[in-house]
């Protein structure tokens, strides 16, 4: 069964709005944007959220506006508020293990050493669906990982993930409209 909810993690503010680490929010602006879905603030959770019509099915896109190291708790207090299963949802963020323009979707496993993804585990268990953005790994060996999450996307990989947003669009509506393994067919073969 598709997953009736996409959250993307992200920090919130201007200081942070073009860093690898909220590469997540690009791919999730860029698909409510396709799907004519306007973006609400629900404080509440606090979020960000829009109810988005894809190929008939009605989906909850969801960017938490806290930092990333507490993202799973508003993201808990949505699904508990719409009753809404931790495993019915996929969670949307960048990850190091991919280059640049790559979009992997799994389920389970660690965190990875992504803070907002152990959040998630922690609030929600670890059977949600997880779509991997590739960010590409630190380019110097000594280079702190956090310095590298939290550096602007150079030109050559944003160049990178706005010529991908297509599929990356195309595979989270599979996701979304005919779930899982549709999705992953056109996702995880690319290279």
């Amino acid at each position: 069964m598709p997953p009736a909810v996409l959250a993307a993690l992200g920090n919130p503010g201007a200081d942070y709005a073009a860093t690898r680490h909220n590469a997540g929010w690009q791919v999730i602006d860029a698909l409510a944007e396709k799907a004519g879905a306007p973006w609400r603030a629900e404080s509440r959770f606090p979020a960000m959220v829009a109810k988005a019509q894809l190929r008939g099915a009605t989906v909850h896109l969801v960017k938490p506006l806290v930092f990333m190291n507490e993202t799973g708790k508003p993201l808990s207090a949505f699904l508990r508020f719409h009753r809404i299963e931790p495993a019915d949802c996929a969670v949307l963020h960048d990850d190091i293990a991919f280059p640049p323009g790559v979009l992997r979707l799994t389920v389970g496993g660690s965190d990875g050493g992504h803070n907002g993804v152990a959040s998630c585990i922690q609030h929600l268990g670890p059977g949600f669906i997880r779509a991997r953005v590739g960010i590409g790994p630190k380019r110097h060996p000594a280079q702190d990982l956090a310095d590298h999450v939290l550096g602007k996307i150079p030109p050559d990989d944003l160049a990178a993930l706005q010529a991908a947003l297509p599929d990356f669009i195309d595979g989270l509506t599979a996701l979304l409209t005919q779930g899982l393994p549709a999705a992953q067919n056109l996702t995880n073969k690319r290279t």
